[in-house]
């Protein structure tokens, strides 16, 4: 079993090591906000995120709330992320690791402004498996190597292939949020003030055309890209929150099914969804869109900047 990957920064711009230091804080921020269960491994074990890599695969994946449908998985892409790739195993050339988050914030932290990282997955001292990291920082009179060890654990085959991402069908409505997430995760913190648990996710078509420059309908001459509205609603003991967002870009790539005549919905918790939008909020990423699953569940996809990759997290519906 042989993996050594190097990662080389290039250009201006955020560190590929600091954009997986976010995206681990970000999955570091869901964790710590969800509800703590026991261990099917027993005993206390850390919080963990996985590692799955393969010839065509770099991605962390935390299931904090896994026995309930909440997942969430980040994919990077080889040829942006790494300058060399490679990796060997009995398990047709996959490797599925398992380390603490903490740790893995940690070192990636310590790496983030490095100009390049070799990571390795070796054997300790103690014979047990390891992820080395070994990189360079930057000193007054000249740079220094640092060399990290992480310990991890290398899932036997039966375990890694339980793990996988939820299957869904298509979507009926896929939906670029708002630029800032800041509005959104207003809204959830003025609901979660009144009391409230859950929160209803609507969405529909915009059936009136938009108008161009002169005041005709945009639709007329063909400029006209589809776009939806989304609307989040509340009630509490006392009081009820709506608040919607009109006129959001549909996107309507990788969409077979026609999209649907009425509005559709679902219900969500709102603890998860204020989590979620809480933790995305932090990557600053080039494009949000919601996956709007009718009763079955909601998607978030943040896209990350220079086309490196994706977070995606999956909250299941609320069964009413």
């Amino acid at each position: 079993m042989k993996f050594k990957a190097l990662i080389e920064n290039e250009g201006l711009g955020t560190p590929h090591q600091g954009m997986v230091l976010s995206v681990l804080q970000a999955l570091q921020r869901l964790e710590r906000a969800a509800d703590k269960k026991p261990s099917d491994r027993g005993g206390k074990v850390p919080p963990c995120v996985v590692m799955r890599l393969s010839p065509e695969t770099f991605a962390l994946c935390h299931r904090g709330g896994a026995d309930e449908g909440s997942q969430t998985w980040s994919h990077f892409q080889l040829s942006k992320l790494f300058r060399e790739y490679r990796i060997e195993s009995k398990r047709n050339n996959r490797i599925d690791l398992e380390a603490p988050i903490a740790n893995l914030v940690h070192v990636f932290n310590s790496c983030a402004s490095s100009e390049r990282t070799l990571l390795r997955l070796a054997n300790g001292q103690d014979g047990r498996p390891i992820l080395s990291f070994e990189f360079s920082l930057a000193g007054t009179v000249a740079d220094h190597r640092v060399e990290q060890e992480l310990p991890v654990r290398v899932l036997p085959q039966e375990e890694a292939d339980a793990i996988c991402e939820p299957a869904l069908p298509e979507p009926e409505y896929q939906i670029e949020l708002p630029a800032s997430l800041h509005r959104l995760k207003t809204v959830l913190e003025k609901m979660r003030a009144v009391g409230a648990h859950y929160v209803s996710v609507e969405a529909g078509q915009e059936k009136e055309a938009a108008l161009d420059a002169n005041g005709a309908p945009a639709a007329a001459v063909g400029t006209s890209p589809p776009r939806a509205w989304l609307r989040l609603s509340a009630e509490a003991e006392l009081v009820s929150i709506a608040s919607t967002f009109p006129a959001l870009p549909l996107v309507m790539e990788a969409k077979v099914a026609p999209l649907p005549e009425g509005p559709v919905r679902l219900l969500l918790s709102l603890r998860r969804l204020g989590e979620v939008l809480a933790a995305f909020q932090q990557l600053q990423a080039e494009a949000h869109i919601a996956c709007v699953l009718e009763n079955r569940a909601l998607v978030l996809y943040a896209l990350l900047p220079r086309n490196l990759g994706s977070l995606i997290s999956y909250t299941p519906a609320v069964v009413a």
